[in-house]
């Protein structure tokens, strides 16, 4: 896979920046990443998200609409262990930088803005919460990781969302976004003087509005609940929905790059479980599944899990039955088909990111987050296309050695 020419800037104050080339495209695309997120460390649970809205606020109006009168799009959004505030258009490069700045550099959090925002993200979280899929993801974390910010919802809770204050913002604000935890990406087709004039923008802006300060990270230590459980939640209505949650306690000593481990367990868990699988199609002749399960592989700073769910009229038998289907060894009759399927999916995978070459925003919201994480797209790539069915299949058991099973499901209270 050719991979697109990147060029990389590191400034004095530990900011970075990159410019990934895209010859051809009209679409250009500016984003600034931190290295801070939901799950990280925050007095008040939420911060980090009730951050991301309230950067838009400006003295002078939502500074969305600024975006708007030079026709691009912006965005952004909270993550585990990041916040992003991106942007996007065909033309008025400087003015789109200048802007992107002031977003993320300029804070403009007042009394009266800070009020106004707590029942907006309260409802937000209000609406989350009438989802039978928030149950149910609410339960494993909670299970998984208590109290901790990883275990609570991005947003916070009804009680840290009404617990915010300005003073509260502005201190986890100059916490977390400082110059040596940012870092800025342009994607698109930009001329060698435009690559020079975006980086000494870039130095001049990060110098205007980030300072590194000596401020220290005071949090009050959460709990977490170490015992996990197969837990029934009953609900007004009628939901089959289920979820399995799976701790790693092993996942970040297997390999070095995090997002090729997240890869290889992904391609395991769906040759065991997937709509292709041996098992779906007989929990299919069971009438126990008529859809296949959704499974996700997340890797924190706080903890490394794996979250499945599903719809089932007899949810119990399922989720005994998934517990056992990922932790039983493969047989003889099991071994062609997983190395076929391995085989398969390495070639989806090379597809897939081909494919994503050519989505210059998916492109760069990826390297940006990379970036952080220390990891190299195609690096990964070129090294999952190496790996042979024995290797993967030993790092795979190395992953889930000493992993502990939760569950939750949903039933009418009446």
């Amino acid at each position: 896979m050719i991979s697109p020419k990147i060029i990389k800037k590191q400034y004095k104050s530990g900011f970075s920046a990159e410019i990934v080339l895209k010859p051809g495209y009209n679409q250009r695309f500016f984003g600034i990443i931190t290295d801070f997120g939901s799950s990280d460390p925050q007095e008040v649970a939420g911060s980090a998200h009730f951050l991301e809205h309230k950067l838009f606020a400006k003295e002078d109006g939502d500074i969305s609409q600024k975006f708007e009168e030079l026709g691009a799009d912006v965005n952004a959004f909270t993550s585990f262990n990041e916040t992003m505030f991106y942007c996007s258009g065909v033309k008025n490069n400087p003015q789109l930088i200048n802007l992107l700045f002031r977003l993320v550099g300029e804070p403009y959090f007042t009394e009266e803005n800070v009020k106004k925002e707590i029942p907006i993200i309260t409802q937000e979280l209000s609406m989350y919460k009438d989802e039978p899929n928030w149950l149910i993801n609410n339960n494993l974390m909670r299970q998984m990781f208590g109290d901790s910010e990883l275990g609570i919802d991005v947003a916070g809770t009804e009680e840290s969302i009404a617990a915010t204050t300005v003073e509260a913002l502005i201190e986890v604000y100059q916490q977390n976004y400082q110059p040596k935890n940012m870092h800025f990406i342009a994607c698109g087709d930009f001329s060698d003087y435009q690559i020079k004039s975006i980086f000494r923008q870039v130095n001049k802006l990060q110098e205007q509005y980030f300072k590194n300060t000596a401020a220290t990270i005071k949090y009050k230590k959460q709990t977490r609940q170490l015992v996990l459980k197969d837990e029934v939640l009953e609900i007004d209505g009628q939901s089959n929905l289920f979820g399995v949650g799976l701790l790693l306690p092993n996942f970040k000593k297997v390999l070095s790059s995090l997002d090729l481990a997240q890869i290889l367990l992904e391609i395991m868990l769906e040759s065991k479980l997937g709509i292709m699988s041996p098992f779906f199609d007989k929990m299919k002749k069971k009438k126990l599944l008529s859809s296949s399960t959704q499974i996700s592989v997340n890797y924190t700073r706080q903890g490394d899990f794996v979250t499945i769910s599903g719809v089932s009229d007899d949810a119990q038998k399922v989720i005994s039955a998934i517990k056992e289907e990922i932790m039983r060894p493969l047989d003889r009759d099991d071994v062609e088909y997983a190395k076929s399927f391995f085989e398969l999916k390495k070639r989806e995978w090379l597809a897939h990111e081909i494919r994503t070459m050519n989505n210059i925003s998916y492109l760069a919201i990826e390297l940006a987050e990379e970036s952080l994480d220390d990891e190299n797209l195609f690096e990964n790539i070129n090294q999952l296309q190496l790996i042979n069915f024995e290797k993967y299949d030993s790092i795979c058991k190395d992953l889930l050695k000493d992993s502990v099973f939760c569950s939750a499901m949903l039933v009418n209270k009446e």
